[in-house]
């Protein structure tokens, strides 16, 4: 036996950690993959040589740190660059994630948050996948919020599955329009049935 993962997904904007922080509230223990993705990109790193020697030293701050920016910029507009950013820190990234899980007791749940969840492996190690969906123009609100004008989070949006895969792939479907209360009512909900599934298919003493 080892904990239960949860996969929790959905597109930029779309509020995982807003539901992610509820999910910790609640007892769940939460790891952050793009967080996790963001340390492997530290300078000494094997994911840090990777990105240099893949993309040039053009990705690289004054400090000569890995400048997120810049490196967004290179490998957003180009599928196959994106495609070598993931190659690198995905496997890195998962492996971590299976570190944790082999650390927490069985009765733990434990959260991964990922833009990427089902177009990578992380999918594989999930007993469940949960996505956070929003109303398009919702999304492009938010992420304007953050500093990127409506083309550039279009693109971003573009280059992540859609609605309708999201939907195809998920276990439960949460629907963030903006009103808290309602999104705390159905995680609790969700994680209210999560928990007594578990606790049905627990094995019992003596089995």
């Amino acid at each position: 036996m080892t904990a239960f993962v949860l996969g929790l997904t959905g597109p930029m904007g779309a509020g995982k950690s807003t539901v992610a922080a509820m999910l910790r509230e609640l007892g769940a223990k939460v790891l952050d993959a793009d967080a996790m993705a963001k340390d492997e990109q530290l300078r000494g790193t094997v994911g840090y040589s990777a990105i240099v020697q893949t993309f040039g030293t053009q990705v690289l701050g004054d400090d000569k740190e890995i400048d997120r920016a810049k490196l967004s910029t290179e490998v957003f507009a180009d599928p196959a660059k994106l495609a070598r950013l993931e190659r690198i820190l995905h496997p890195r990234v998962i492996a971590r994630v299976l570190e944790a899980r082999a650390m927490l007791p069985d009765d733990q749940v434990l959260v991964i948050e990922a833009i990427k969840l089902l177009e990578t492996d992380l999918r594989t190690i999930c007993d469940t996948i949960w996505v956070v969906l929003a109303p398009r123009d919702a999304l492009i609100e938010r992420l304007g919020r953050r500093g990127l004008g409506a083309g550039e989070a279009d693109l971003r949006l573009a280059r992540q599955a859609s609605e309708t895969a999201f939907r195809a792939a998920a276990d439960t479907v949460i629907t963030n329009d903006g009103d808290r209360e309602k999104l705390r009512d159905q995680v609790r909900a969700a994680w209210a049935a999560l928990r007594a599934r578990e606790w049905r298919s627990a094995p019992g003493p003596g089995t």
